[in-house]
């Protein structure tokens, strides 16, 4: 080879180190992520032009600084940087907080290795840094955002399911769920809302999905849930499908309104009883003016079939021919009078139902004033016997009444037509309680003290029936619970009847009862009313 052409040679050779350094010093100076090289002492002795986007200082200024020192937030990472550096001979994906110029940190992801020279001595450090405070703040944000949803999930009163979209699957519950239900985590493991068959209508299922099809979401589903122990409850349902680590999933948040439910049904229970008990007034009213003519006639009959002395009587029957003697023997022989009287007393015993009526009817004023309890329950029980109908299938008139009435029983500041309410409740649920267990000489004990040093007056109103067990009597004045068939009880009447003497009277009720050995209801009213402390 010619001297010549080793020249060319070598000259083609530096022409191509020349565009492959341009290259190269294209790309370090156009690169986003920061290029560097320190000496063994971690003194910067190179550092692309990134470095000024990346934290404020001009490659000028960050030559010649000291990276322990001045350029991370916390010497000690430095540490764990070349310990590592140390022990693995190169470093990957190291993450530390650095510091700008103007003081702020951000976030620096780094490889690494030792340089050395021709010899293999370690002359220093170089590395690539890349920017990844964006994503930090991105993976915080989510972090938090994964906490806070983990806290609400687990601490929220409100029951909390996820399940799969595709085949129903419960993935996870929070206590709430479990408090609500009754089931635990294991009892759903690898089962689905069906198979532990947890809707007692499987259309309100139905309206779900259909709901989540139609937008992704469904707001305020009001549906009956079948609990563990076999109860139910009224829910209210919000649910949205929602994407988690790349499958469909369902979110379901359901708060238990049961009580809200049952106090909307007593508020309307009551709206009906206020309803039924103004036309029980208006329809006694009605029946009084006729009533009235029909017991004053009555009387004016007897008086002028019997009254033999009465001149007018005496001038009539002289008159005709008639004899009035002759006329009142012949009404008795065919026992015309006796009808007479009948109607009379049945006449005087609708007067009565009618003041009752009227009574139980009649809206009470604020006015505290006091009554005598026992002419209260006295005319209760009136009002009872004549609650006879086929429905019932039992005659209030065939059970025995047995008064026991303290003497000199004081007066007590009550509402006597809600005090009505709770004695007939009573004795209506006892009388058929009876009547059911077809009880042999179906009796009332019907018992009225006062305890002087309580100030306190007690009812007891105990039957011979067939008495309940002790997990019938510890729901007895729970909303909505009844031993009655469907159609026949309400599950309301001892409710109310528990908050008419323990809100608006400030008194006690209790029941106290053993299976076949009847039930007693026993009730403390104060001598006095006194406001809620």
């Amino acid at each position: 080879m010619t001297w010549k052409d080793r020249y060319e040679e070598l000259h083609k050779k530096n022409q191509r180190l020349e565009i492959e350094f341009e290259l190269f010093r294209s790309l370090v100076e156009n690169s986003l992520d920061l290029i560097y090289r320190t000496d063994i002492g971690g003194v910067i002795t190179y550092i692309s032009p990134s470095v000024f986007r990346m934290s404020g200082y001009t490659v000028e200024e960050a030559i010649g600084m000291n990276m322990a020192q001045e350029v991370y937030r916390f010497p000690e990472e430095r540490e764990k940087f070349l310990e590592q550096l140390r022990e693995e001979g190169h470093v990957e994906d190291f993450e530390a907080q650095l510091k700008r110029k103007d003081g702020s940190s951000w976030w620096a992801s780094t490889n690494a290795r030792f340089y050395k020279d021709a010899d293999g001595n370690i002359l220093g450090v170089e590395g690539i840094t890349r920017d990844i405070s964006s994503l930090k703040e991105t993976n915080q944000a989510l972090h938090e955002s994964e906490t806070l949803f983990r806290l609400a999930f687990h601490i929220s009163p409100d029951s909390v399911n996820l399940n799969r979209i595709s085949d129903g699957m419960y993935i996870k519950i929070n206590q709430g769920f479990t408090e609500m239900t009754g089931y635990t985590p294991e009892d759903i493991r690898d089962k689905t809302s069906i198979e532990i068959k947890i809707w007692d209508d499987i259309r309100d299922r139905e309206r779900l999905i259909k709901g989540l099809k139609k937008t992704g979401y469904v707001k305020n589903l009001e549906a009956r849930f079948i609990k563990k122990n076999g109860e139910t409850l009224v829910g209210l349902m919000s649910a949205r499908r929602l994407s988690l680590h790349g499958e469909d999933v369902l979110l379901s948040i359901t708060r238990d309104i049961s009580d809200l439910k049952q106090a909307q049904e007593i508020m309307i229970q009551s709206e009906k009883m206020l309803s039924v008990g103004g036309l029980s007034a208006g329809m006694a009213h009605e029946i009084n003016n006729p009533l009235a003519g029909m017991v004053q006639n009555s009387e004016m009959i007897l008086r002028r079939l019997t009254d033999t002395k009465l001149p007018s009587n005496k001038k009539t029957a002289e008159e005709l021919g008639l004899n009035m003697d002759a006329i009142k023997t012949y009404m008795e022989k065919r026992d015309i009078l006796k009808m007479a009287h009948s109607v009379k007393q049945s006449g005087g015993r609708i007067a009565n139902i009618v003041e009752n009526m009227l009574s139980f009817a009649r809206s009470e004023d604020n006015r505290e004033s006091s009554y005598s309890i026992p002419e209260i329950l006295d005319r209760t029980i009136e009002l009872a016997k004549t609650d006879f109908d086929l429905k019932k299938q039992y005659d209030f008139r065939k059970i025995n009444i047995i008064r026991t009435y303290e003497k000199g029983l004081p007066l007590i500041s009550c509402e006597p037509n809600k005090l009505q309410q709770v004695f007939l409740n009573i004795l209506n649920n006892g009388a058929y309680a009876m009547q059911q267990a077809d009880t042999e000489n179906p009796t009332f004990i019907l018992k009225i003290s006062f305890d002087t040093e309580s100030q306190k007056l007690c009812i007891e109103m105990e039957d011979n029936g067939p008495g309940m067990d002790g997990g019938v009597e510890k729901r007895i004045f729970e909303p909505f619970f009844t031993t009655k068939p469907v159609g026949v009880g309400t599950g309301l009447g001892l409710s109310v009847s528990y908050f008419i003497i323990t809100e608006n009277h400030r008194g006690e009720i209790k029941v106290d009862s053993e299976k076949g050995k009847g039930c007693k209801f026993i009730i403390h009213l104060p001598r006095l009313k006194t406001p809620p402390q």
